[in-house]
């Protein structure tokens, strides 16, 4: 009887293991041949909601802490920089350890060498930061800040429980990256939405009257505790993912030779994908000294137009995760029609959205502007951006798209240069020259009027190289 059922057995996990298999090759040969529309659509929108929910939860925070006044808003606002670095390594992560593990044959064994890999990495990271934390602030304009002695020690708190949470977070985006390289788009906005949820639900709970009065937490520190709860529980339910739904064992030997090839490649893969990644960061970092010059209330209603840039930028910004992988099957499998297709379909899609969402801005501003502070110059600063800047998003939709795109049939320099040409040639000292001119007025119609520049720079290059390539063909 026992020699009967061990065969079952035994085949019982091999046999799960390639009706996976066989349902990843179903989801590419379904992008190289289905419906272009179709396509698009079913990878954009689970990821919509993924990311609707991730830049919500975010927004959210910077509202509760708005809440407590001018000054905690002004606090968390210099720390923004900060967090835009740690999301771009973990994006960074993400990416190299999904490269990995969908061209490795033993999955395995890199995926538990891709996790030990983050957590190392994380750990490092969070560790260096948080001994460097004062001295980066004080670069940013923090020791400017005329109420620091007073939100310092809560600050520090709050900075305490976020940097305590880069592991748990980096494990999250790490896996939602290999869920999405795997074609599982639903667990992975799954993944999101549940962090995300969860961090708002906290939040929310530890603001309930019965909280402050059980908990001896300052305000920031229960936004710190929030995020560290949801980012562990998150990374929880993403290694559930990965070892249930996806099938993936994590077995490991880390002192086989195997193992310590993996790390080094997983570590030269890493340095140019996190340095791409981490130049949206520098740049923001440098913005905000510039805004700093033009003091705390300044800083203050910059941090809320970071959070809501992201918002506005939605739909582009998921067609970044979602169009990369359409036209890098299609351009590999020699489809540049249908490559052309999607790219013209995800612009006219931003395109609108983008008009929408520059009305509805438009038309709420001044909503907006009092909703997070009272406070008449941070209102009017918020207010001005909000009229000025969605109007330029449009043009910046197409950089991102056209940089993406780059990216994804391997023009990495393309990208890279198109990147540094509106960050640092264009926004940066365009910025600087609009804060010496008009204050924080004249920043953000600096930075408008880059996006519109770039734009207007890649729609000459394209119609330019169109004309040639008609003239050479007439030719």
């Amino acid at each position: 009887m026992g020699s009967d059922k061990s065969p079952a057995l035994s085949l019982g996990e091999p046999l799960q293991v390639c009706d996976k298999q066989r349902k990843r090759a179903v989801r590419k040969r379904w992008i190289l041949t289905g419906s272009t529309s179709a396509v698009l659509k079913q990878l954009t929108l689970p990821m919509l909601w993924a990311i609707l929910a991730l830049f919500s939860a975010d927004l959210m925070e910077l509202y509760f802490a708005s809440r407590l006044g001018v000054e905690e808003l002004t606090a968390m606002s210099y720390t923004l920089p900060v967090q835009a670095t740690l999301f771009a390594f973990a994006i960074g992560l993400g990416i190299v350890v999904a490269t990995r593990l969908t061209q490795a044959k033993e999955v395995e064994q890199l995926a538990a060498v891709s996790l030990i890999f983050t957590v190392l990495t994380g750990a490092s990271l969070a560790i260096a930061i948080w001994l460097g934390l004062k001295p980066i602030l004080t670069m940013l304009g923090f020791a400017e800040f005329s109420a620091r002695e007073q939100v310092w020690p809560t600050l520090e708190r709050y900075m305490q429980y976020r940097l305590g949470a880069v592991v748990f977070f980096f494990v999250v985006m790490v896996v939602f990256g290999v869920l999405r390289a795997f074609g599982n788009m639903r667990g992975a906005a799954q993944l999101l939405v549940m962090f995300a949820g969860l961090q708002i639900l906290i939040s929310a709970a530890l603001f309930m009257p019965w909280a402050q009065s059980a908990l001896s937490l300052s305000g920031l520190e229960r936004l710190g505790v929030a995020h560290f709860a949801a980012a562990t529980s998150a990374s929880f339910y993403a290694l559930y993912l990965l070892r249930i739904k996806e099938n993936i064992r994590l077995k490991v030997h880390l002192l086989s030779q195997r193992s310590r090839q993996a790390f080094r490649r997983l570590f030269r893969l890493f340095v140019p994908v996190v340095a791409m990644q981490l130049l949206t960061p520098l740049a923001q970092l440098l913005l905000m000294m510039i805004v700093a010059s033009q003091g705390s209330d300044a800083v203050a209603a910059f941090g809320v137009v970071m959070r809501i840039e992201p918002l506005a930028l939605l739909l582009p910004m998921v067609l970044t995760t979602s169009l990369p992988i359409f036209v890098g099957q299609n351009w590999a499998a020699n489809k540049s029609l249908r490559v052309r297709r999607g790219i013209k379909q995800a612009l006219a899609a931003c395109l609108v959205w983008q008009s929408l969402i520059a009305l509805v801005l438009f038309w709420g501003a001044d909503m907006l502007g009092v909703g997070f502070c009272k406070q008449s110059f941070v209102s009017h600063s918020i207010e001005l951006a909000m009229c000025i800047l969605p109007i330029s998003y449009a043009a910046l939709a197409g950089v991102m798209l056209y940089v993406s795109c780059c990216n994804a049939i391997g023009r990495t320099d393309l990208a890279l240069n198109v990147t540094l040409v509106r960050l640092f040639a264009l926004s940066l000292p365009g910025a600087y020259i609009g804060a010496q001119l008009n204050g924080f007025q004249g920043i953000i119609w600096a930075l408008a009027l880059a996006n519109f520049m770039v734009g207007a720079w890649l729609i000459y290059g394209a119609v330019h190289t169109r004309r040639t390539q008609s003239t050479l063909a007439l030719g």
